[in-house]
């Protein structure tokens, strides 16, 4: 019975036609999994691949319905990175499973571990539930504890979309949502039992994972719509941005807006989801950017976005600690999360900037509006073709379907693009040093060399002219 409704699961469904801001993001990440040769590296150890990241791009990429070649390509490098046989997170293999049914792979066969055992996520999902109901990390040395809400969510979306219940992994969930309607992020050790009681505990990226689970998973119509409310609660009045934790409201980022306005938009406030976006749209890094690259990512914050305009170059290739792909790391990240809200919701208009914030430099930060193109024509270090959608064209405020309307995937599967992004076959040494940098073609009169050469041809040309009427005055006299 499992095995037929995961089959008809991986059936992917028709892609609603998203924004240009989420089609131009998830082109850069289709990009990013081209040029590093279909996987992301693990910023703690470069010459490893994150499989968290990747996972993330893959469910966010899925959602815009964009590259599905480059989806594919990434899923199966997915696929071979090294699995522990005993180590295990319930949250990454809850991950997997979604990439799995959503790129129809099956997923009582996804790979093999560290002791050539075939992965079944099923089971193993299954054997990580502990007896309360909450799935649980197991870490070097057989230590259990129980996961995170981010890996009780994930775990149970994934075991949905396989067409699985999972009553008392549901009931550990719900019992994680706050007097205020909040989410708290952990669950205590030995007291999965316990209802959360403090309102100081909910965060916005936990509360954006619990409503997104529980409207996957269908009903539950009041717990939603607490959540919901809370959402709207701490949402910035000014940019509609989300901060991670509501102690410091100000310090909104492009990660929990991202998760923030996908709940919104799946739990059918489409208008508190659209003030988002636009926050949104207006980090992402516009087409004229001078590493190509970067082009369609979304910055982590106004900060990131300002050094970009100061100097890409310098940003792309800062290194943080002993790696080097930190802030390329980041924005990868950034993005990933954002594209799960620019898929889910049309973006609104871009918040103006404070005025007592000004650009520096050249001003790229909120000057791309929503549905404008992320990206320019296909050019060296731009690869891939665009995806032929328009942006949707409800108006910001109309409300998707309910949490008890939606369907009960509340995803849609990918569609074809113009032309698939070719692969890497040999990844540069230094991550984002190769290619990343490579110029678009240009004539010779674009850039310094041919507005001098311009200048120098008017002043030619204006010196010739006096000469001539002169000579011709003296001619005459």
């Amino acid at each position: 019975m499992a095995s037929a409704l995961v089959l008809a699961a991986a059936v992917p469904a028709p892609a609603p036609d998203v924004s240009e801001p989420a089609v131009a993001a998830a082109e850069f990440l289709a990009h990013e999994f081209s040029r590093l040769g279909d996987g992301y590296p693990d910023p703690v150890s470069p010459g490893n691949t994150d499989a968290g990241l990747m996972a993330d791009a893959l469910l966010a990429m899925h959602r815009a319905g964009v590259e599905p070649a480059a989806q594919a390509k990434a899923t199966a490098k997915l696929r071979a990175h090294f699995f522990s046989a005993t180590i295990v997170s319930a949250g990454l293999t809850g991950k997997d499973l979604i990439v799995a049914v959503e790129q129809g792979v099956n997923p009582r066969q996804w790979g093999k571990d560290s002791k050539g055992d075939t992965i079944d996520l099923i089971a193993r999902l299954g054997a990580a539930q502990g007896s309360a109901g909450a799935f649980e990390d197991t870490a070097v040395g057989g230590a259990r504890t129980p996961a995170n809400v981010f890996g009780q969510a994930l775990a149970l979306i994934g075991l949905h979309k396989a067409g699985i219940g999972n009553p008392a992994g549901k009931a550990v969930l719900l019992r994680q949502q706050c007097p205020g309607g909040g989410f708290r992020l952990n669950v205590p050790a030995g007291g999965e039992t316990a209802q959360c009681a403090s309102d100081t505990d909910a965060s916005a990226d936990t509360t954006a994972m619990g409503v997104w689970a529980l409207v996957e998973i269908g009903g539950h119509r009041q717990q939603v719509a607490r959540g919901l409310g809370w959402l709207r609660a701490h949402q910035d009045p000014a940019t509609g941005a989300f901060s991670a934790d509501p102690k410091t409201p100000a310090q909104v980022n492009t990660n929990s807006s991202g998760l923030a306005a996908m709940a919104l938009a799946l739990g059918g406030d489409g208008a508190a989801a659209s003030r988002a976006t636009g926050w949104l749209a207006a980090m992402q890094v516009p087409a004229s950017v001078p590493v190509p690259a970067m082009a369609g990512a979304i910055a982590k914050s106004q900060t990131d976005l300002d050094a970009i305009a100061l100097d890409a170059k310098a940003f792309w290739l800062k290194r943080s600690g002993a790696d080097n792909v930190g802030k390329q790391d980041g924005v990868r990240r950034a993005t990933a999360q954002a594209l799960l809200g620019l898929s889910a919701a049309v973006p609104g208009p871009v918040p103006p900037r404070p005025p007592d914030n000004p650009p520096p430099g050249t001003v790229l930060p909120g000057t791309v509006p929503p549905g404008s193109p992320g990206r320019g024509a296909p050019g060296p270090g731009l690869p891939g073709g665009r995806h032929s959608g328009v942006p949707r064209t409800e108006p910001a405020g109309s409300a998707p379907p309910t949490a008890a309307e939606a369907p009960a995937s509340g995803s849609a599967g990918p569609v074809p693009s113009a032309r698939p992004v070719p692969s890497t076959t040999s990844p540069p040494d230094q991550v984002g040093q190769a290619r990343a940098l490579e110029p678009r073609p240009a004539s010779f009169w674009a850039g310094p060399n041919g507005i001098a050469a311009a200048v120098l041809a008017g002043l030619l040309f204006a010196a010739g002219t006096f000469w001539l009427l002169v000579r011709r005055r003296g001619s005459r006299s």
